[in-house]
């Protein structure tokens, strides 16, 4: 089982959009995949048609008794189940840090879906305390999408400054850009010299496109109503790069942007 998050300490920048159409697309090749929603807000929930409820609240779910089983609902995609968010959520630092190691909660949970799941996208809010922290322990890789400004960048900076000084594994940070606008010169240019600065980002991005934004109003991941669009191409090209993981501990070993 491979568990990617989806996290950034800046929001608005496509997390979870993104959680939802890689989910999807691993799903739709005949794996079973597991969307957990810890975002307050329940956009991944949302998106995959599903109620925003947790039945029991985050407490009943990080219970040492909790069969995460139990907790886990089907949705309407094949192959495609989410552990939903509600408002109570948004207690998660709280209930977490009445445990006696409070980091490695999630860690254990998850190993409760080993045996049913090949693939599990977690879905984080922009925050940064026990919950995101039980999210970087847990995760084999954080998938950091970044919107191709000055901002999006000093964030991806501190997330960098701060695995440093936790001792984190950095091999885990993917970043990768969003929102691109091949049409501004700034745009362009960032990603340009980020690229050039920092060789651990990802070739794929996925651009400003209609389509995206579509799936607010459609409920569901762009594959399901425009397979054909323009961000729909993307995000196949960002999951095939992504499978290069499949076999591979964090160590960046796939082909990098100077050997393709």
């Amino acid at each position: 089982m491979k568990t990617f998050a989806l996290y950034n300490l800046k929001g608005g920048v496509g997390k979870t959009t993104t959680c939802v159409n890689l989910a999807y697309l691993a799903a739709s090749e005949g794996h079973r995949t597991l969307v957990w929603d810890i975002d307050p807000q329940g956009g991944a929930t949302y998106l995959l048609g599903k109620k925003t409820k947790l039945k029991g609240g985050i407490h009943k779910l990080l219970q040492p008794n909790t069969k995460l089983p139990r907790i886990i609902k089907p949705t309407i995609y094949d192959n495609t189940y989410v552990i939903p968010s509600d408002i109570s959520t948004r207690e998660l630092d709280v209930v977490l840090n009445e445990f006696k190691r409070p980091n490695h909660r999630f860690k254990k949970l998850l190993k409760g879906a080993k045996r049913d799941f090949n693939y599990v996208f977690i879905d984080c809010p922009p925050s940064l305390g026990t919950a995101i922290e039980n999210v970087f322990h847990a995760a084999d890789f954080i998938l950091v999408p970044m919107i191709p400004s000055r901002l999006s960048e000093h964030a991806y900076g501190r997330l960098c400054d701060f695995f440093e000084s936790q001792g984190y594994d950095s091999r885990k940070l993917v970043p990768f850009f969003t929102l691109v606008d091949e049409r501004k010169r700034i745009h362009k240019d960032t990603i340009k010299q980020f690229r050039k600065d920092k060789r651990k980002v990802l070739r794929s991005s996925i651009p400003y496109a209609a389509s995206v934004e579509r799936m607010s109003q459609e409920r569901a991941p762009i594959h399901a109503f425009a397979p054909k669009s323009k961000g729909a191409f993307a995000y196949r090209n960002l999951w095939q790069e992504l499978k290069w993981f499949r076999k591979l501990k964090p160590l960046w070993q796939f082909p990098t942007q100077e050997a393709s």
